[in-house]
């Protein structure tokens, strides 16, 4: 089976999906590259009930097969869990529960990360700068006073998939602000008609339906592993050309751009963003895309990107950006503008709402704002910027 066969196959069984499973496939693809630095990871975004913990589940290695040299489920997931402080473990012991060196050039599975996104904003750092640590990719070390320091100081590369449900405008905030190192994919939320959910209820094999589509991805990716062991591939063999590279390029500053912190003023009982601050060196978000990119081009069978792996790293990009901003870029790709009456039913906002969503993608200079009057009704507008305009001629 190769993997136009197999995303067929899944979408067969879940509609849907099929784009994601690819995603997934790609980062595991990407692990056969030579001399990685870094780990990648890509989180699967969307609301309950839509799909997005089935994709990560399908990864899962199964009963006895040799995926599980190549891939790491958790099913409970806490950042402290990568190098333990734990008073109820021996300092000698604390090396056997540690997480961090058993994933060591595997695929870590979470299907479920949610809780690592919300919470108290003194957690929610802690978390953070955990992951940003490890996903540096030089190990990780840390203090404690039941332990001193403990913790790993050689280069660890893995890759990671999760799941999470739709992040709080908050938590893409604070992550700007400490640095992150984490790209999403948001599963469409495709809403089953009621004769889907009646042949659905009428079914009696939905878990062989998932069996099925588990063991297609092991079979799959153990077959790949054989042939494209990890670290074999030197990134060279997988050609990106320039005009491909040009892309990659342009849709990494959208994502820095996009997910800039603001400031914002307090005026009377609503806060407004009145500033952009300086977005995110883009270098690694360049790095991330064209190993992605190869990864998706080598489960195809490919020894040069194409666009097909391109769009990939489209959906990736548009989704790596706070979520109320997304809608309003993919209609960009399709408009020449966006009013606020549209915000309103694209977002299922207010007007105020939607004026001031208009006006961050335009604080962010993904777009520009034309004012319309608030006492007139008249809706305020958004056109791409002149930096951004590629967005909309579909030629990056």
């Amino acid at each position: 089976m190769n993997a136009p066969e197999l995303i067929q196959t899944v979408e067969c069984a879940y509609r849907g999906l099929g784009r994601s499973v690819a995603c997934g496939l790609a980062v595991f693809g990407a692990m056969a590259l030579k001399d990685r630095r870094k780990p990648l990871a890509i989180i699967f975004e969307s609301p309950s009930g839509y799909g997005k913990s089935a994709v990560v589940q399908m990864f899962f290695p199964t009963e006895d097969s040799a995926l599980a040299d190549h891939a790491y489920r958790c099913d409970k997931f806490s950042t402290k869990a990568f190098v333990s402080h734990s008073a109820n473990v021996s300092r000698e012991k604390l090396a056997d529960v540690d997480l961090l060196p058993k994933l060591k050039n595997k695929v870590l599975l979470v299907k479920e990360l949610a809780p690592i996104f919300r919470g108290r904003e003194d957690e929610l750092k802690e978390s953070f700068a955990i992951l940003i640590a490890v996903l540096d990719g030089k190990g990780f070390t840390s203090n404690s006073g039941v332990h001193g320091k403990r913790g790993y100081e050689q280069d660890i590369v893995f890759n990671w998939l999760g799941a999470t449900t739709p992040l709080p405008r908050e938590t893409h905030h604070l992550m700007y602000q400490l640095g992150t190192r984490l790209l999403f994919y948001e599963v469409p939320a495709v809403e089953p008609t009621e004769e889907e959910l009646l042949a659905y209820a009428q079914r009696e094999d939905t878990g062989q339906v998932e069996m099925v589509c588990q063991l297609a991805v092991n079979e799959f990716l153990v077959h790949f592993f054989k042939q494209h062991p990890p670290g074999s591939v030197p990134h060279q063999a997988i050609v990106i050309s320039e005009s491909s590279a040009r892309n990659l390029t342009r849709w990494a500053r959208l994502v820095a751009y996009g997910r800039a912190g603001l400031k914002y003023e307090r005026d009377r009982d609503e806060w407004n963003a009145v500033a952009r601050h300086t977005p995110e060196g883009a270098y690694k978000l360049v790095n991330y895309f064209k190993e992605l990119a190869r990864g998706h081009a080598l489960i195809n069978g490919r020894d040069e990107v194409n666009p097909e792996d391109l769009e990939l790293i489209a959906d990736v990009a548009i989704s790596s950006i706070p979520g109320h901003l997304r809608p309003l870029v993919q209609m960009l790709r399709q408009t020449a503008s966006v009013d606020s009456s549209e915000c309103e039913a694209i977002l299922g906002v207010t007007r105020p709402t939607a004026r001031r969503y208009l006006k961050e993608l335009s604080m962010l200079q993904i777009s520009a704002l034309s004012k319309g009057s608030p006492k007139t009704n008249e809706p305020d507008l958004v056109e791409l910027s002149e930096q951004f305009q590629w967005l909309r001629n579909g030629k990056p």
